[in-house]
């Protein structure tokens, strides 16, 4: 989802590339000096460890996950990492207004995007009514799943798997963890935003990020088109129809997941300024008619923000 990162900081990189969770992993360590690039490397690769642990327990439609195996169940006794994930979930569909809801999961693979498939009025319909995020019980490690709901957490992990990577490398060194477009810095960066509706590579906007995590969701990474229609895989939990509120929504906030699902629920809502600012986030929302809204507060994480009014 970005064009390209940078650190504002002199000195040599330790990098450390890989494939993880539907997309590229990449993770930037910068040394102290070419010394310890041997060390800086090493961070990485314990960073990449992390991403790596999370996708295993995180991805849903692997039976032999901890939510593939949920979602088989319906209810299940969870490790405490899980456990508090599935409960910021909740807090998170409140008070995105169901806007964000982790139970999109049986509706989400009723479509496909390679090969293109969309789903019948009747099968999107029941899949609607499985959508109950508001539902899910959380009672000390045991979750409880509404009837028939399955959850995905495609919306939220890779946030998260990112702030928990960055997380394992030492304080004492800025760094970038880029899980997808999810985007965990220490130290300042500065960032550049895809351009929604233009050649991959190309930046509309570019934001000077500190020790925080910017979060971007989009129509424009997997979806196809047919009769003159975009459709793409950011739904709508009340139509099951993709979200049109926006088509681009960048969310800065220090917590990766906050910062995954707020982005996700903005393609739903469009320019909602008071859920990003209750949020305590900062946002930057491209609307459909290609207007650029920014919302929130920018506060010590956002440095700077070089944009257009509108695309």
């Amino acid at each position: 989802m970005f064009w390209w990162v940078a650190a504002a900081l002199a000195g040599p990189n330790a990098t450390v590339t890989s494939e993880a969770m539907g997309g590229n992993l990449r993770i930037i360590v910068r040394c102290e000096s070419a010394f310890w690039h041997s060390d800086c490397l090493s961070d990485g690769v314990a960073a990449r460890s992390e991403v790596e642990r999370i996708e295993a327990w995180a991805t849903d439609w692997r039976k032999e996950s901890t939510i593939g195996a949920l979602n088989e169940t319906g209810n299940g006794e969870l490790p405490e990492e899980i456990v508090n994930l599935l409960t910021i979930s909740t807090e998170l569909n409140r008070a995105t207004h169901g806007a964000f809801d982790v139970t999109v999961g049986g509706l989400w693979h009723l479509w496909g995007f390679d090969p293109p498939r969309i789903p019948t009025e009747a099968q999107r319909l029941e899949a609607v009514a499985s959508v109950r995020g508001e539902e899910v019980r959380v009672e000390g490690n045991q979750v409880f799943l509404p009837t028939h709901s399955q959850i995905t957490l495609g919306g939220i992990a890779q946030g998260y798997a990112a702030s928990a990577a960055l997380a394992r490398i030492p304080k004492k060194r800025a760094a970038m963890v880029d899980v997808s477009g999810d985007i965990a810095v220490r130290g300042r960066w500065t960032i550049g935003i895809q351009h929604p509706r233009a050649d991959r590579g190309l930046a509309f906007a570019q934001v000077g990020l500190r020790n925080a995590v910017l979060s971007t969701s989009g129509d424009y990474e997997h979806y196809f088109e047919a009769d003159g229609q975009r459709y793409h895989h950011i739904l709508d939990p009340k139509t099951g129809l993709p979200a049109y509120g926006a088509i681009s929504a960048t969310v800065v906030h220090p917590d990766g997941a906050l910062a995954d699902a707020l982005a996700t629920a903005l393609i739903v809502l469009g320019p909602d300024e008071a859920v990003v600012s209750s949020a305590g986030a900062w946002a930057l929302v491209v609307t459909p008619d290609l207007q650029i809204h920014e919302l929130g507060r920018r506060g010590k994480h956002v440095t700077s923000v070089l944009r257009p009014d509108h695309l």
